[in-house]
């Protein structure tokens, strides 16, 4: 199994003084190097992430014959509700009008491609305020699917989003 952390992405987790970034990244990967394949969203212990919870977030993976995957939020931590507007249920394209739509996008399909990169925006499309709140967001591939020859498919997607104001 290919997984590609972006070199981008590791040196920036490794310069950040938030250790929250290594963190999860690490757990990540451990999982992985245990499992030898992607951890199922289950196998995701959340009392091993408890500084991290106000600031995580799952995603489905949605799939239908023909379509292009959506992505639909299922979890999301105290910290993103507070900012955003987006709620559990959600899918991701519902909000055509946020700040570079077509680069987040890109994000969660490269994510699909077990690319893991971390993402800088604003929150100035969602914001009441209309405030450039910097945030980042890091994802990472998560499948229920067993492993097979062609690898697994992403069911899930794992993200961390830290807010700068």
């Amino acid at each position: 199994m290919r997984i590609e952390v972006e070199d981008e992405t590791q040196r920036w987790i490794d310069a950040s003084e938030d250790r929250r970034w290594s963190f999860l990244l690490d757990y990540w990967r451990d999982l992985i190097d245990r499992l030898g394949r992607l951890p199922h969203r289950g196998e995701i212990d959340p009392l091993s992430l408890p500084k991290l919870w106000p600031n995580l977030f799952l995603v489905d993976v949605v799939r239908e014959d023909g379509k292009a995957p959506r992505f639909r939020f299922r979890l999301l931590g105290g910290a993103i509700v507070t900012r955003e507007s987006v709620r559990p249920g959600q899918f991701l394209d519902d909000f055509p009008g946020m700040r570079d739509s077509d680069r987040i996008m890109r994000h969660y399909h490269n994510t699909l491609d077990l690319k893991v990169s971390i993402r800088s925006a604003t929150l100035a499309w969602d914001h009441p305020t209309k405030e450039f709140i910097t945030y980042h967001a890091l994802l990472l591939p998560l499948s229920d699917a067993p492993l097979s020859d062609q690898g697994q498919a992403v069911d899930t997607i794992l993200g961390l989003a830290i807010y700068e104001a």
